[in-house]
């Protein structure tokens, strides 16, 4: 008997709403005819229906951003830190006397223009880029590799006297 009652309490508040948007046409209708207003009848079906897709569809697009976002992150950080070891390199040739962009830096300024650049990006980028690099050791590194340095030069004799140079900085602002 309770499964009967559920039943019918069931079509019943599914009828209250139909009979509400049928009532009206029923009222206009000429004699003989029975139009359904479509439109009111969609609107009226839409409105509950995107009130709970909505907030589905938005959680949905949260998610792949946040399942997108760490990598994104990465991404973008890694072509920072290649940009500002690039804008090292050149701004190393730049301010060393006897280098020039675009030409190959000898064994003598090689470890002259790793320290420049070096220099120059620990101080305009962000932490979180020179982090990521490694440090100045990473930097410095970076940039070595980054330059087109003579056949002769070696992390012994251009990287390990930059590194030495940003060290003696470091100690003298200190």
């Amino acid at each position: 008997m309770t499964q009967l009652f559920r039943t019918g309490l069931a079509l019943a508040s599914a009828a209250i709403p139909f009979v509400a948007l049928v009532s009206p046409a029923l009222a206009a209708a000429p004699a003989g005819t029975v139009a359904i207003p479509w439109g009111d009848w969609l609107v009226g079906l839409l409105q509950p229906v995107s009130a709970v897709l909505v907030p589905i569809a938005a959680a949905a697009v949260t998610a792949g951003v946040a399942r997108v976002a760490p990598w994104a992150a990465s991404l973008l950080t890694r072509e920072r830190v290649e940009a500002a070891i690039r804008a090292g390199a050149e701004y190393g040739q730049n301010a060393v006397a006897g280098a020039a962009r675009g030409r190959t830096v000898s064994v003598d300024l090689g470890s002259a223009v790793v320290a420049a650049g070096a220099r120059h990006v620990l101080a305009t980028a962000p932490a979180h880029v020179v982090r990521q690099a490694g440090g100045a050791g990473g930097v410095a590194a970076r940039i070595f590799r980054a330059l087109p340095l003579d056949p002769q030069a070696r992390v012994g004799n251009v990287l390990t006297p930059a590194l030495a140079a940003l060290r003696a900085g470091d100690e003298q602002r200190g």
